[in-house]
């Protein structure tokens, strides 16, 4: 078997010299449908940002999970600080 893992590793290795991607996770307080046109004017003003929004039901600490993503830290930087610049203050609560 280590020879099958070799051979394969040998064709997959050139995929992970790649710029790794950045993500900063940011949770929030409101609900995804008040949120949707912020995300929107975040896309349009960075259209190479990785964008993803996922609900949350059964959590009473936030109810959307929001993801940037970009291989440029400085984009995804500015993104993040421009995104949480539009919400409303209380409505933040917590990046990672």
């Amino acid at each position: 078997m280590p020879a099958i893992f070799r051979r394969k590793f040998e064709a997959l290795r050139e995929r992970f010299r790649d710029e790794p991607f950045h993500l900063k996770s940011v949770f929030v307080s409101m609900s995804e449908g008040t949120l949707a046109d912020f995300l929107n004017e975040l896309l349009r003003i960075y259209p190479e940002l990785l964008l993803g929004s996922y609900p949350e039901f059964s959590n009473p600490d936030y109810k959307v999970k929001v993801t940037l993503e970009s291989r440029d830290l400085a984009y995804l930087s500015k993104a993040l600080d421009d995104f949480l610049g539009r919400l409303p203050p209380s409505a933040i609560v917590r990046v990672e």
